[in-house]
């Protein structure tokens, strides 16, 4: 046998043993990181993967410079105020519901570290939204719940952890619609408790902070362009929390070393959008606005960008750490996520197919950052009124979309209107 031959015999063989030399150095690394031992830390409450309503995961998360609906108001501030084609009521009101499953795939690097150490369970991301509208002004509200099961305690109990996100906002339009700025609260907070007692709780730590934003829709060109803003959220423990810290400092629930603060960075985003196709992207208010928009051809390509820039957290490890009560640091630079989308209808009136990519940035040190595709659709299935209770012509629609990258799958779906 050839020495090139031999090598090429052997080269299955080589790339098995760089493969299982990986896996271990990861392991090793993890293994590496020391215990925690107090709550001197702080929680990067950083999301990498784009955790969002379905559209907007659909276009990659790049919808910041669309901000329509519910949706809009995860990524853009001034999404209350700024009106749908088909909104056509002086008085008008959207409602949103989605789930996400990010630990769909086993080998699941949610934090985006370089190990697959840690195993989520029972993970399930809901979000629940909705708006009203009046003339020029709108009013919103976004949760989103992260859920886990840790495991047992000594006593036999099942420990639960809650990570929640609240975003309420107001928002006006100026200059006939082709301004729309807005204002607003987010927050985090964090909950462990038991299934003996769910409603007593073991934890709780919570904090509050503004945003703003702004989205320029000229009604002349079939254009977007935004900018938000949102400040950084330090939550501490709830006075009502029925654990204290000891002396030195330290809050310890069922073997778990509580961070002294949750922190979600700073975030600036700016993006721009183009719909191409004989559907416009905005139309002037008017009295016959109902009518106009039933006229409105359906084709359209719209394309849409945007980049996210998070801000760095001094002291403070990922949440797989905390899970795991491993100090890895996270968080020590700022980071910048570039995303961009694209929607398209190929059967008029009944089908939507989204598609997109972003690089997710990875808040650890020796990790370098990760490219996701995403890609989604939105289905119209038929006409109901709910006995009654919403017009004649309703129709319903299911969505859902699909985010894959290096060690990590999510998938989700939501129902609603079509419009």
């Amino acid at each position: 046998m050839s020495s090139r031959s031999r090598i090429a015999h052997r080269a299955p063989a080589l790339a098995w043993l760089t493969v299982l030399a990986l896996l271990l150095s990861s392991r090793a690394a993890l293994a590496d990181n020391p215990p925690l031992t107090g709550s001197n830390y702080a929680i990067d409450v950083f999301q990498g993967p784009v955790l969002a309503p379905v559209r907007v995961s659909g276009l990659a998360g790049a919808y910041a410079p669309i901000a329509e609906g519910v949706e809009g108001i995860a990524v853009n501030t001034a999404a209350p105020a700024v009106r749908s084609l088909y909104s056509s009521d002086h008085v008008d009101y959207d409602l949103s519901l989605g789930f996400t499953f990010p630990s769909s795939v086993r080998n699941t690097d949610f934090d985006n570290n370089g190990s697959v150490g840690f195993t989520f369970k029972d993970f399930v991301f809901p979000q629940l939204g909705g708006l009203i509208q009046w003339g020029p002004w709108g009013f919103g509200g976004l949760a989103s719940v992260q859920t886990y099961t840790l495991g047992q305690d000594a006593n036999g109990q099942t420990l639960l952890l809650n990570t929640s996100r609240f975003q309420i906002q107001l928002a006006r339009g100026f200059l006939d619609g082709e301004l729309s700025v807005g204002l607003g609260l987010r927050a985090v907070s964090l909950d462990i408790d038991s299934d003996a007692a769910p409603e007593a709780g073991l934890a709780s730590m919570s904090g509050i902070s503004a945003e703003a934003g702004a989205l320029w829709t000229p009604m002349a060109l079939p254009l977007r362009a935004a900018l938000t803003f949102r400040a950084p959220v330090q939550g501490r423990l709830t006075p009502d929390s029925p654990v204290t810290a000891d002396a030195e400092g330290n809050v310890k629930v069922a073997d778990l070393y509580l961070p002294s603060v949750i922190k979600l960075p700073w975030e600036i985003e700016a993006g721009v959008a183009w719909q191409f196709g004989g559907r416009p992207l905005q139309m002037p208010w008017g009295p016959d606005r109902a009518a106009r928009y039933q006229a409105l051809p359906r084709a359209k390509l719209l394309l849409t960008g945007s980049v996210l820039v998070s801000g760095a957290s001094s002291n403070a490890i990922g949440f797989e750490s905390f899970l795991s009560q491993q100090l890895e640091r996270s968080g020590r630079r700022l980071v910048i996520s570039p995303r961009v989308g694209a929607e398209w209808e190929p059967i008029e009136n009944r089908l939507q197919l989204r598609a997109g990519s972003y690089l997710e940035p990875s808040r650890f040190e020796a990790v370098g950052p990760r490219l996701h595709g995403t890609a989604g659709a939105e289905l119209r299935l038929f006409q109901w009124s709910v006995f009654g209770l919403m017009s004649p012509g309703t129709s319903w629609r299911i969505s859902g979309f699909a985010d894959v990258s290096r060690l990590y799958f999510g998938w989700g779906f939501g129902v609603g209107t079509w419009h």
